[in-house]
């Protein structure tokens, strides 16, 4: 079969808007916080400049070295910010101007014969010998380590079949966000929207109390070694802090009316490897492409391949996280629980 690809432009649907809006949030903040470093860093570089000169015995020793030595790493900072800054205004225009629907998409329709982590953040669908590198973006329920510059640990999707790429450019000289990845081929996915129960209710409410008993249990063991060594209790008292964490009740639980079900056949997995803020703890975080749809799903045990059928339910208040699974099952498997 031709591997030669077709490219075609058209208007951005509603479907895609809504995705681009889910994106829009929270870049005021950060622009803010952007901003207020710019700030702090620049002044701090003035002061340091000021000090330098003014203190004439910083010229001659090391501790001289050492202020030169940050002055210009801040520096250096802040003329990185001071870049990124300075573009704001352009990229908020260019999407402000999608977000209206007035820049089209392209449409890239070809045989895929490859798929894998690209050289820049996202990944890489090949067509014969031609090579379409794509972004991710996180409001496309992917993982927010793409923001930092992190590719994918591990990638897999159907493969020999025909597939249509809905690609947006938002900035010149960047690859384009994936919209959208049909693969024609695939059975139709599933989706329902229901009132969340009392049952989901009490069944989240379980796992959490589990997981508190759980680390009720851990800390026992510490804490009877504490009567032989003493700081061992502070490990004890980590333990029952981290069970009244881990089995509060969920607020999004709370907040959430209704929950999405999905079922159909897996067309793509990416996954990735989050680490959390200051912290050498990661978990892996399994991204699945239902229906042409990309779903983040975090769950335990085995991860469905490329192929398989897979249902699964989510709450979907629209947080900054996006979805938060209630249960994922791989056909003729056992139900994993989140």
């Amino acid at each position: 079969m031709s591997t030669t690809l077709q490219v075609t432009e058209k208007p951005l649907s509603d479907e895609d808007i809504l995705l681009l809006r889910r994106g829009r949030s929270g870049r005021a903040l950060t622009a803010v916080f952007a901003g207020l470093m710019f700030l702090l860093l620049a002044s701090s570089v003035i002061v340091f400049v000021v000090l330098f000169i003014y203190d004439r015995s910083l010229s001659r020793g090391v501790d001289g070295a050492v202020v030169l030595v940050c002055a210009v790493a801040m520096a250096a900072f802040a003329a990185f910010l001071g870049r990124r800054l300075m573009r704001l205004p352009r990229a908020w225009r260019r999407f402000n101007q999608a977000l209206k629907g007035r820049l089209p998409k392209q449409i890239v329709a070809g045989h895929l014969t490859g798929f894998g982590p690209s050289e820049t953040p996202g990944v890489c669908y090949t067509f014969g010998e031609q090579r379409v590198d794509v972004a991710l973006p996180f409001w496309n329920e992917i993982s927010r380590d793409t923001r930092d510059g992190s590719r994918p640990m591990a990638v897999a999707a159907l493969t020999h079949l025909p597939v249509r790429l809905h690609l947006l450019t938002l900035q010149p000289g960047t690859p384009p966000v994936l919209l959208r990845a049909e693969y024609p081929m695939s059975p139709q996915a599933w989706n329902s929207v229901e009132e969340v129960s009392d049952a989901d209710r009490q069944a989240v409410r379980k796992e959490e109390l589990g997981a508190r008993k759980l680390f009720y249990a851990l800390a026992l063991l510490p804490l009877a070694g504490s009567l032989f060594l003493g700081p061992l209790i502070l490990l004890s008292a980590f333990f029952v802090l981290m069970g009244l964490v881990l089995g509060m009740r969920s607020p999004r639980l709370k907040r959430a009316r209704y929950k999405h079900g999905v079922r159909g056949q897996v067309e793509e997995i990416v996954t990735y490897r989050v680490r959390t803020s200051n912290s050498n703890v990661s978990t892996l975080v399994h991204n699945y492409r239902i229906g042409g749809v990309m779903y983040r799903v975090e769950h335990f045990g085995q991860a469905a391949a490329p192929g398989q059928s897979v249902a699964f339910e989510y709450l979907d208040d629209a947080g900054f996280l996006g979805p938060r699974a209630l249960f994922f099952q791989i056909e003729n498997q056992s139900v994993m629980t989140l």
